[in-house]
Parts: C-alpha cells; sequence; structure tokens
C-alpha cells in the first residue's frame, strides 16, 4: 500500500511540473509514464469546476499555484537537465558510473523536493476548500487510488 502512495504521489508531481499539454512528451527519469502531462492550471480548473468551487475559492486556488510555479518550473528544468545529461553519457566512457550515480542522487534529491512542494502546495489548496469539498476530494482520490491498484494487479 505504502508503495502505491509513493508511485501516485510521484505521477502527480510529475503531472504538476509538467510544461503544458504537448510540451514534454516524455516523463522525467525515475518517474513513471511518459506522453504528455497536463498543465497544473488545466487540473486547478478541472478541479474547481468537479468541486463547484466559488469565484473566490477559484482565485485562491490560481494565486496558490501561480506563487508555488517558479518552485515547480525550477523542478521541472533540473529534471529536464538530469535527463539530456542522462542521455549523453556514454558507457565506453571512463567515469560512467561515478557520473550516472550523481544523476541518480540529484534525481531521488528533485523528487524529495518535488514531494515536498507539491504536499505544501495541496495542503494550501485544502485549506481553501469547505469540509464538503474536502470529503468529495478524499472520495474521488480514492476511487482512482483502487483503480490504479486494480490495473497493477491486471498485470
Amino acid at each position: 500500500m505504502r508503495v502505491h502512495a509513493i508511485v501516485l504521489l510521484t505521477a502527480l508531481f510529475a503531472a504538476a511540473v509538467a510544461a503544458p499539454a504537448g510540451a514534454n512528451r516524455m516523463g522525467p527519469p525515475g518517474f513513471p509514464g511518459g506522453g504528455a502531462l497536463p498543465d497544473p492550471g488545466l487540473m486547478i480548473e478541472h478541479m474547481a469546476d468537479y468541486l463547484d468551487l466559488d469565484a473566490t475559492q477559484r482565485a485562491e486556488l490560481q494565486n496558490i499555484v501561480e506563487a508555488a510555479r517558479p518552485e515547480f518550473e525550477a523542478l521541472r528544468a533540473q529534471l529536464r537537465a538530469n535527463r539530456e545529461a542522462m542521455q549523453s553519457l556514454d558507457a565506453e566512457v571512463p567515469g560512467y558510473w561515478t557520473q550516472l550515480n550523481d544523476i541518480a542522487i540529484s534525481n531521488g534529491q528533485l523528487a524529495t523536493d518535488g514531494t515536498l512542494l507539491f504536499t505544501r502546495v495541496r495542503t494550501e489548496i485544502r485549506a481553501v476548500l469547505t469540509e464538503e469539498q474536502r470529503d468529495k476530494l478524499a472520495r474521488s482520490r480514492e476511487r482512482m487510488r483502487n483503480a490504479f491498484e486494480h490495473r497493477a494487479m491486471r498485470q
């Protein structure tokens, strides 16, 4: 169960730091999946519609996301640089394993930083929601978690 939670958080983090849809076709190294990832602004709009947020709540969520955007963009840029560095490695060159290890350590730190950033933003967003909206969001996450676990068990 803990592994599934980590995978889900990682996937959510990857979606949060992704460029607008279509700009990043591959997931960052060490992260599951690939393909175009959604823009955080679009994710907020979808959540706002799903939870029926009022105009004030929508504005507050947008402010939260915009305030965190520079941190998300910096993480995304570092992940991209690591991916490009890893792709340019040559196994025949002396020091290959040291360079690969350095990139892996960096990716681990970036995943930690991203998880903490994403959790901070999610906590700020939850504070804007009513109790009913938080409950509806929790039920939706539980359905997503169950669907994810069901798919994982079929593979």
